[in-house]
């Protein structure tokens, strides 16, 4: 997987999100386990700490009592003990012995994860224990710990609860205080426990949570690579379909199931690329009919030139041609500057208030000479005294006048002009002939440049119309009627109406 990609980018933060939260995971259970065992351990020392106290203070008299002198605190038989002195004494061991295997089982009773264990001491902080002391036998470390602890305590009368580590073992104990319970003798009872079969426990936890949470990680990073592969492949798509435009093939669509997120960007890149593909179209027609254009008044300027040259042709008809298809030319570079200046995102509009009555008139003044000429008739008809617009006046007026040029090329006798106030934010103007009218393949194309019908000259002047009614976010289109051809513009009245 290539880095600095959309796909490496999802799979490293999903891997980074993955292993914080199995991290965090982790650290919150063991902490949470861990308090958890140390306080049930408590809770389970404490209930066995009271059972063996119920137990001692109940059976402590019947065998406490009978082997005081078995204490370890007492001194040995002297040697001329009698023999029956010495059966008792042996006796009274025995009791004692008796008496721990029976807190042992005891403690054994409880069901518990801990392994408990108990020393009794007298009230005067000496352990009681049988003389077979290795059966009961502790470490000298955790003798001289809790020792030292009843040694603290030996004046209290609460309970304490001590939590200690002794060579690297935990050990976790409660001195319950029993002096005052008892009159046999008794004066603390010590229950301990190490921790080591909590911490064998914790470490199989640990260790069967570690299993789960790498087969879960495992699991996670094929998802997320399968997740992050699946939100990069429409990327990878659209890139090949972008190359492919940027190589000028339009043609393709983009046909592939994406989220709704991306659905609008997908049917943008399509929109783009028919339009694209017009534009791609029209520039070759555009290339097409310009070079046919500017090549026939050429190529008969060559001619009668040629001809002037050899004294083929009569000098002066020659000249006259020359100079009419050099003024042919003269307005169609014209036109085509003026059109590529509109097309330019820098070609600025001169914006004022315009009287459009007054617009109107001009226009038609400017195009009268030629309507006469042509035998046309040229009718206005205003709706009101005065209609204030905001718009460019000189690229406004050429805009008409093409249109009213056009209608009188057409026409046989009649123009006519309307204009009117329509939902009270807009003017309307209708130029309309009465000639033959749009053929029907004609209407959807007579704004395209260099369509040119029976009579045109260029195929310019409505494609300009157009370009400079549309940038005054007006609106134009054609139609024909049952008498003729007709122009319906539409333009914003931002000025007013009197």
């Amino acid at each position: 997987m290539k880095k600095n990609t959309i796909k490496w980018r999802i799979f490293k933060y999903n891997l980074i999100i993955i292993f914080m939260l199995l991290a965090l995971v982790a650290i919150i259970f063991n902490v949470a386990i861990r308090m958890y065992m140390e306080k049930d351990t408590l809770s389970q020392l404490n209930k066995i700490a009271l059972r063996v106290e119920e137990t001692t203070l109940k059976k402590g008299p019947r065998f406490l009592q009978k082997s005081g002198d078995a204490a370890e605190h007492d001194p040995p038989p002297p040697p001329n003990i009698t023999e029956t002195e010495s059966n008792n004494s042996e006796n009274s061991n025995n009791e004692l012995i008796r008496f721990y295997f029976m807190l042992d089982r005891t403690l054994k009773e409880s069901l518990s994860v801990i392994n408990a264990d108990y020393i009794l001491f007298d009230s005067d902080k000496k352990r009681i224990i049988p003389s077979q002391e290795e059966f009961f036998k502790i470490s000298d470390d955790l003798l001289s710990k809790i020792e030292n602890e009843v040694e603290k305590s030996k004046n209290s009368t609460n309970e304490t609860y001590l939590n200690f580590t002794l060579s690297g073992v935990k050990y976790i104990a409660i001195i319950k205080p029993v002096s005052l319970k008892n009159s046999f003798g008794l004066g603390w009872i010590v229950i301990y426990s190490n921790l080591q079969k909590i911490s064998h426990l914790l470490m199989v936890i640990n260790i069967l949570l570690f299993i789960i949470i790498i087969f879960s990680a495992i699991i996670i990073v094929v998802f997320s690579s399968n997740i992050s592969k699946k939100i990069s492949a429409p990327f990878s798509s659209l890139n090949q379909h972008i190359r492919d435009i940027a190589e000028r093939n339009f043609g393709n669509k983009i046909n592939i199931v994406v989220d709704d997120e991306l659905q609008d960007f997908v049917n943008n890149i399509n929109i783009m690329s028919e339009k694209l593909e017009t534009y791609d179209k029209a520039q070759k027609t555009f290339l097409q009919n310009v070079s046919h254009e500017f090549r026939t008044p050429i190529m008969s300027i060559q001619s009668y030139a040629e001809g002037i040259k050899y004294d083929v042709v009569d000098k002066n008809a020659a000249a006259d041609i020359i100079i009419d298809e050099s003024k042919r030319l003269t307005h169609l570079v014209e036109d085509l500057l003026y059109l590529s200046r509109l097309d330019a995102i820098e070609e600025n509009y001169r914006y004022d208030n315009l009287d459009f009555n007054e617009l109107i008139n001009s226009c038609v003044e400017r195009m009268n000479g030629i309507a006469i000429k042509n035998n046309i008739k040229i009718n206005t008809i205003a709706c009101c005294n005065e209609i204030i617009i905001y718009a460019d006046e000189e690229k406004l007026a050429r805009a008409i006048t093409n249109i009213i040029s056009n209608c009188i090329r057409y026409a046989k006798s009649l123009v006519e002009i309307r204009w009117s106030i329509v939902d009270k934010n807009k003017v309307k103007l209708i130029i309309t002939d009465d000639g033959p009218g749009f053929e029907p393949n004609e209407i959807s194309n007579i704004f395209e440049r260099f369509y040119k019908g029976k009579k045109g000259n260029f195929g310019l002047g409505l494609s300009i119309s157009k370009n400079v009614i549309e940038r005054l976010n007006g609106s134009i289109m054609a139609e024909n009627t049952n008498s003729g051809a007709r122009f319906i513009i539409e333009l914003p009245l931002d000025g007013g109406v009197k």
